[in-house]
Parts: C-alpha cells; structure tokens; sequence
C-alpha cells in the first residue's frame, strides 16, 4: 500500500480485494478435478457402470499428455509443472508425457491415441492455436495437429485441452481455430473480470470509470507504457488487464503492477512471470 498516495488507497485496496491467487494445493486440487471432468467427454457407456469403469480405465491407460508449447518455449514453461501433475497425481507413466513434437511422431506412426494438452491459464488462445497449427518435419512427412485431425478420421484421434483457468476470449478463439480440440478449463473467465472493464467485478458501481483511470495513473508512475497490448503493456498482454496468479507464476495477461519491481515501486508477487 506504500505505493499509492492517500487518495489513492481506497481503489488500491479494491484491486488488490479482486487479486485471485492460487496456491500450488489449489492447482494440484484443480488439475486433478480437471482430468477427472474428462470423463463426462469420453465416457459412452453411462448407463453400465462396470463398462464406464473399464472405458475410463483405458482411457487413462493409453492417454498422451502433451504440454502447450510455443516456437519459444523454455525449460522454465508452466507446462512441464502440469506434465509432472499428470505423472505424480493422475499416475501418467513417464513415456507418455511429450513435447508436441514427440507427440505428433507417436500419433503419425498409430492414429489411435487420445492426446490431452495441459496448461495453466489460457489468455487470448493465440498460443495454442500457433502450437495446433505449427507444422513439423517428421522423418516422412510434414504434419501439425490441425492436419492429422483433418486427415486421422473421425474419432480414430481424440484432442482434450484443460487448462485450469481460461479467458473466455481464449476459449472463442480456440472454438474458432481449432474446433476438433474439446476445450474444457475448470474455471472460464468473462470479460468482466479485466480490470479494465466498464463492468468490470473489481469495481463497484461509483467507480467503473474512475478504477481503470487510476489503474492508468499508478502504472504509469511505476513506469509502465501503453505498448497497446504488446508484452509489458500496462494493460497486461492483448489488454486483457487480469488480476489473476499462481504461486508458480503470473500470467502476462496479469496487470504488470502486480510484479513490476524498480526502485520507486514495491511489486505484491514476486514471481516469474509465465
């Protein structure tokens, strides 16, 4: 709070009321939720139950968790935390946690897998939709998931994607460019949950004009600029302008005040952000 001025620290203390953080047991405990939700996708034999049982069972034996990865991707990715979540709390076996790339080798060889993509928090969908799309050189052919959706036959291939959080920008997107994948995020985040937002939950009703402004006013005293949506935006990437993290990290969707650091500004989270 010593970054703002008196006039100030009643909106502070209203942003700060709508930060929604999620602590590495509530991710576990939400990923876990998450996978366990596939089965009301999967599942065909509802009606007898010890065939639901062996269905999911073989479901859950055969899947291929695939983390979301873009042509940038580094070793310190959020995806790697949830590859290992599906190893340490689903029992995923080791051999079938894969890098797209692998991923897409495996299902080339035999189109009779189910891939599950796993991640965090989905924003505008613009990363997922670039990895779908990515095409990559296999030692005989030139593939990306898009096309061997297109071409594996109906049903022969399953596509999950289960993030834990998603924009509901994102999920529009994603239902737009990748309408074989199964989108199905524990929590969807509407509009009205940006800061910036003439609705927007954070604010109450005297201050939805007022509560971006200064949101704008304070940023750019901590010496952020109007990058018009690019990384390190004052509004946070695409302007989502979030208030959302997790103890792993924050998402670049997250407004930048949040974690920014220098000398005259005193960051709430310390973290990388994702």
């Amino acid at each position: 709070m010593s970054n703002f001025q008196e006039s100030e620290r009643p909106f502070a203390s209203r942003l700060l009321a709508g930060v929604t953080f999620f602590s590495n047991e509530l991710v576990i405990a939400m990923f876990r939720a998450v996978f366990k939700n596939l089965s009301q996708s999967v599942l065909r034999s509802r009606s007898n139950y010890l065939a639901a049982v062996n269905e999911w069972a073989s479901f859950v034996d055969s899947v291929i968790i695939v983390r979301v990865a873009s042509q940038a991707s580094s070793e310190a990715d959020s995806g790697y935390i949830f590859t290992r979540l599906a190893r340490d709390v689903i029992g995923i076996p080791e051999e079938r946690l894969m890098s797209p790339h692998a991923a897409l080798e495996c299902i080339h060889r035999e189109p009779q897998q189910n891939i599950v993509f796993v991640d965090d928090f989905v924003g505008t969908g613009e990363q997922f939709v670039d990895m779908w799309k990515q095409i990559h050189e296999l030692s005989d052919a030139f593939v990306s998931f898009e096309s061997l959706a297109l071409t594996s036959g109906a049903g022969r291939v399953g596509f999950y994607y289960i993030p834990l959080v998603c924009a509901e920008r994102g999920r529009i997107y994603i239902a737009e460019n990748c309408p074989q994948v199964k989108l199905l995020p524990a929590h969807v985040l509407m509009p009205s949950y940006s800061a910036l937002a003439t609705d927007s939950v954070i604010w109450r009703d005297d201050m939805a004009i007022t509560g971006p402004r200064f949101i704008e006013d304070v940023s750019a005293r901590a010496g952020l600029r109007d990058l018009d949506g690019d990384s390190g935006c004052w509004r946070g990437y695409r302007k989502l302008g979030l208030t959302l993290a997790f103890e792993h990290g924050v998402p670049d969707a997250t407004l930048p005040i949040f974690t920014v650091a220098n000398d005259h500004w005193k960051p709430l989270i310390r973290s990388a952000s994702l």
